[in-house]
This record gives structure tokens, C-alpha cells and sequence, in this order.
């Protein structure tokens, strides 16, 4: 039965996608784009997991014109990567101003609710081998809200961060100050944790 499941979900996203090249687009009200990012922190790395909902209308129209260029039996594919491109584009990671590079991404697309929005949520993973001050910033804060938890790392240091487990919208620079690894640089010399809990969990679902 493993089989089964992403056979079905690639059949619900290729028959969403083609109601979506199908149809004319008459919105009678206009939403814009969402991003939700929730940065977990761990012992030796970050995970973000961000969730992208396009903005109906053009924005809507740009991606699925994107899709439409492709091969049809590469449409979810790309799909997932012009989501994923788009989920990305506004959201940048650094470490006392330099700017990290994802170790690993992974996305899962879908629609909305109403299935004419496509939506995508990515699991993005950094390696955090020292201590400094983490930003996660957004060059689009009006669409954008943050949020974050330690899952018993110990890394954030808790008395000058933002509280966790609370939703910050419009934000446009959210800072964390890390403590260093314990160990010193045990994290540069044991590769990536295990892969970021639940988070990774939600991702692959």
C-alpha cells in the first residue's frame, strides 16, 4: 500500500493543475501571497519550515503561465519548483551578517482550501557549527509572520530573544542570539542532526 499514496496525491495535484490551466480567471476578491515561516532551532542546525500560499490574480496567473510552459507529464514537478522558488525568493538566513546556505530543501505542494491557490510548504535546513547573532529576514514582511522554538538545544539564548511559540507578522528582521555548541565544534565534525523532528515529519506528509 506505500505505492499507493503518492500515486494519489500526484493524480490530485496534476488534476487540480489542469482545472487551473483551464480555467478563466475571475476572482471576485483579491488575496495577497502568505508566507508563515517557523524557524526550529537545534543543536547543530536550523530548520525552517516555510509555507507559501500564492496571491490570487496575477500572482496565481504568473505561476500557473510558468507550469504551462512545461511538458505536461513535468507539470508537478514544476510546480513544486516555481512554488518553492516563490516561497523562498523574500526569505533570507544569516549568521553575524553572513549569509548561510541551505544544507537541504524539500517541498510538498497542494492548493487551498478553495483549490484555486496553489500552496507549497518547504523544509529548508542550515548547519549552525558556532554561536552569533541569527537573522532570519524578509524582504516582503507585509505577506510574512514568523515563529520559533528550541527544541531542547539550548542554542538560542532565551533572556534576549523574541518569545517562542508566538506568531510575529510583518516582520522584517527577526533576530536570535545563539549561544556556541557545546562541545565546541563537535558540530562541524558530526554532519547534520538527525533530521529536524516533527518538522521533518510535517514536511513529508
Amino acid at each position: 500500500m506505500t505505492g499507493i499514496a503518492p500515486v494519489v496525491r500526484c493524480v490530485a495535484v496534476a488534476s487540480a493543475l489542469a482545472i487551473l490551466l483551464a480555467a478563466p480567471f475571475a476572482w471576485g476578491h483579491t488575496f495577497p501571497p502568505q508566507h508563515t515561516v517557523v524557524a526550529q532551532v537545534e543543536r547543530c542546525e536550523l530548520a525552517l519550515l516555510v509555507g507559501y500560499t500564492a496571491g490570487s490574480g496575477e500572482p496565481t496567473e504568473r505561476i500557473v503561465a510558468r507550469v504551462a510552459s512545461q511538458p505536461k507529464s513535468h507539470a508537478a514537478d514544476a510546480l513544486r519548483e516555481t512554488l518553492t522558488a516563490y516561497a523562498l525568493a523574500p526569505i533570507a538566513v544569516a549568521l553575524d551578517g553572513v549569509r548561510l546556505r541551505p544544507s537541504s530543501v524539500r517541498a510538498k505542494i497542494g492548493f487551498d482550501a478553495s483549490g484555486t491557490r496553489p500552496t507549497v510548504v518547504v523544509l529548508v535546513t542550515y548547519s549552525l557549527a558556532r554561536g552569533g547573532q541569527l537573522a532570519i529576514t524578509s524582504s516582503d514582511p507585509r505577506t510574512t509572520r514568523i515563529s520559533w522554538r528550541d527544541r531542547a538545544s539550548g542554542r538560542v539564548v532565551a533572556d534576549a530573544a523574541p518569545a517562542q511559540g508566538h506568531w510575529y507578522a510583518g516582520v522584517a528582521s527577526f533576530l536570535l542570539p545563539l549561544a556556541s555548541t557545546p562541545g565546541g565544534s563537535a558540530c562541524a565534525s558530526s554532519g547534520p542532526s538527525q533530521r529536524s523532528g516533527s518538522l521533518a515529519a510535517s514536511a513529508a506528509r
